[in-house]
């Protein structure tokens, strides 16, 4: 117990130094803590600027992901649920093509189509699983087709449109590159109200992994709770996909290991899991900006390297 509040207590230290290594090191080199100091103090430096949005995006991103995550696996009861699994990741990336088509590489129109998309592609899944009532695997089944069905049609738009190809590859495979702080503001907003939900119906929410029956004899209102728990974290969840694209396996490592270390009391590994999902996804950026010698690396590309063998370590301890 020691031991495990012991490790509470050092990940915002961790987050915290991960976020000044953000603002430190770059492709252009690295900017030392006294130039920092200056630039807080109110010095103008464009690079820090850049860094500082760049790294909160990562921060917001991965705090939207791990808590997202995290709460499907309960509400759901799949510990392979995560954030994507609805629908979101794939209906916002067809409004991203759609919008790099009609409207070119607008930075607000991809943002706000991403939102807008994520959103119809929830809701077509929360209407299906609402209209057959069969439950958690309904809205997982429903969540699986709908996103082949926007897969295969951002793949016939990008096959139309070539000019949509380069442009919405590194954004189809996630990054904070390009995010900018109006379009960050709004996501971290999203990600605030949704993560104060979960911690203010936390018992709530935690009863739904002990199953429907359970949950009912302890006067949860099991249909209400479970729909509003996946609203919320939709909707975190799409504000991520929308300023950075679909970042796989953040969502789905950060809850992992946050219930093989803290155990299963929902307030509690919901806090490692946003920790641990913005100290992953920050790491992640770093070694981004490590590997982009001809141009940026998708960031998929390193939680992937990194988190498929992660997944199976903790599948094997946990005994799946």
């Amino acid at each position: 117990m020691k031991n495990n509040f012991f490790l509470l207590a050092i990940l915002p230290l961790i987050v915290l130094g991960l976020f000044l290594l953000g603002l430190s090191y770059g492709t252009t080199g690295i900017i030392g803590l006294r130039e920092i100091l200056d630039w807080v103090k109110g010095s103008d430096n464009g690079v820090l600027s850049y860094r500082f949005i760049r790294t909160l995006a990562a921060l917001v991103v991965g705090a939207a992901l791990g808590s997202a995550g995290l709460t499907y696996q309960f509400s759901l009861r799949n510990p392979l649920a995560d954030p994507y699994l609805l629908g979101v990741s794939t209906g916002s990336a067809f409004g991203v093509v759609l919008a790099l088509i009609t409207s070119g590489p607008s930075p607000g129109t991809v943002y706000l189509y991403g939102l807008i998309w994520g959103i119809v592609a929830f809701l077509i899944v929360a209407g299906i699983g609402a209209y057959v009532k069969s439950g958690p695997t309904s809205l997982i089944v429903a969540g699986v087709s709908i996103s082949y069905s926007f897969f295969g049609l951002i793949i016939i738009m990008i096959n139309m449109f070539p000019e949509a190809q380069m442009i919405s590859f590194t954004w189809l495979f996630g990054t904070v590159a390009y995010a900018l702080k109006t379009y960050l503001a709004v996501t971290a907003t999203l990600t605030i109200v949704s993560i104060s939900y979960m911690f203010l119906y936390r018992r709530s929410i935690y009863a739904l992994i002990l199953g429907d029956s359970t949950a009912k004899s302890m006067g949860v209102d099991v249909e209400k709770v479970r729909l509003y728990t996946i609203i919320f974290a939709s909707l975190s969840a799409v504000g991520a996909v929308a300023l950075a694209g679909p970042i796989g396996f953040i969502g789905l490592a950060a809850p992992w290991t946050a219930r093989l270390i803290f155990g299963s009391r929902f307030s509690t590994v919901l806090y490692a899991s946003i920790m641990l999902g913005m100290a992953s996804t920050v790491a992640s950026d770093l070694i981004v900006r490590a590997l982009s010698f001809n141009g940026e690396i998708p960031l998929t590309a390193v939680t992937a390297l990194f988190g498929g063998p992660l997944l199976f370590y903790l599948s094997r301890r946990t005994g799946w």
